[in-house]
């Protein structure tokens, strides 16, 4: 079985992490990759993350766009036709690449313009799509003036109507998109977390000596709320609460400037996020809305503590393992105070971290993304891999 997926290099990405996750899984089995990548940038950097795989098992192609921004397409055009005609170019390439490598099913992860450009071609070659959720994209543009919104909740529906089955990381994420984006339930939907890398549940060296750092981790976006971190570590100043603060992230054109007091430091590859994550009290995440969060579920399955604002969907995971002190509205700051105080330092108990570890288990969500896949052609052979649970 071949499937095609759009991948991304950024370390930070959601879709980056969930991608990989699934191509470890899978790596070896009887199923290979095409791993279609649109470039918008004029310079970049060698992939080092899909440089371990096997040419033959992982298809790596890259299609350079930068002379068709998003942004210019976008303020120019009315409609999704348009926007459809001014990235032309593009999707054809992504068809030839489709005629030639004949994936038997198209995976596009999140609904922005790459997912929406990859699943017009698939749906021209007539080969099935699987839309795996990351950000809503109706969500994600809520500040945007009107005209733009529509377009993007154009493009997301576009995708939506395309996909033979649906992933949705959480049950939040599943009830907003039916909402907001399609208006109705959805009949092929599954509600399957995002999993977490093998490297971040391995039994590792906590400095606990880390009893007053807290860090923030992410793409800056509005959605992501890190001005409520900022908030947060100036009223700890405010009430004499010694610490540090960190925030790791690549700055973006809508950045927001910490404070000076804040140590700002660049995204890392998983090995060094993993000894970043061992080396702070509290990981504090205050998306305003979030689909899942795999910043958090990557820290506490270390047994690093965390603080999640009560709207994103790995809250849910965090309560079904007993650990719902860790959710919180971001709404009141005295009350997010208190709670980081309460929180930093402290460990989190075997029975939860059990528990955590066996839902975002990669063997066990990989299985099921798997079988999701599968089932769309009853054709496909179901290749049973075992492993102990």
């Amino acid at each position: 079985m071949k499937i095609a997926i759009n991948i991304q290099r950024e370390s930070l990405g959601g879709i980056t992490a969930s991608n990989i996750n699934l191509i470890n899984y899978l790596y070896g089995s009887d199923i290979n990759f095409v791993g279609i990548e649109i470039n918008s940038r004029v310079y970049t950097k060698s992939a080092l993350l899909f440089r371990n795989y096997s040419p033959q098992i992982f298809d790596h192609h890259i299609i350079n766009a930068h002379h068709l921004p998003l942004k210019k397409g976008i303020e120019k055009c009315k409609n999704l036709k348009e926007l459809k005609s001014y990235f032309q170019e593009t999707i054809d390439l992504v068809q030839n690449i489709l005629q030639e490598t004949k994936p038997d099913i198209v995976l596009v992860s999140g609904t922005y313009f790459v997912p929406w450009i990859i699943s017009i071609a698939a749906k021209k070659e007539k080969i099935p799509i699987v839309l795996w959720y990351a950000g809503i994209l109706a969500k994600e543009t809520e500040n945007y003036k009107t005209s733009i919104r529509k377009l993007f909740l154009a493009m997301e529906r576009s995708i939506l109507k395309k996909a033979e089955k649906i992933i949705f990381p959480s049950s939040l994420c599943k009830e907003t998109v039916e909402k907001i984006v399609a208006k109705n339930k959805l009949k092929n939907a599954f509600v399957v977390p995002n999993p977490v890398a093998p490297k971040f549940s391995e039994p590792c060296a906590i400095d606990h000596s880390a009893s007053k750092k807290i860090a923030a981790i992410g793409r800056y976006s509005k959605i992501k709320n890190f001005g409520k971190f900022f908030d947060l570590h100036k009223n700890l100043i405010k009430q004499g609460w010694d610490h540090m603060a960190t925030f790791v992230t690549s700055p973006g054109p809508d950045s927001q400037t910490p404070p000076n007091s804040i140590n700002v430091v660049p995204p890392m590859d998983q090995e060094n996020l993993k000894k970043f994550y061992t080396s702070q009290g509290l990981i504090v995440c205050p998306s305003s809305f979030e689909t899942f969060g795999n910043v958090p579920m990557e820290a506490a399955s270390l047994g690093i503590p965390v603080l999640v604002n009560e709207n994103m969907g790995c809250a849910e995971v965090l309560k079904k393992a007993k650990l719902g002190h860790m959710v919180i509205s971001f709404d009141d700051l005295d009350k997010v105070t208190e709670r980081v105080k309460k929180l930093c330092g402290k460990s989190i108990s075997p029975h939860s971290l059990f528990k955590l570890k066996k839902i975002l288990d990669e063997r066990r969500i990989g299985e099921r993304i798997a079988n999701i896949i599968k089932s769309i052609d009853p054709k496909i052979k179901h290749n049973k891999k075992k492993f102990n649970t």
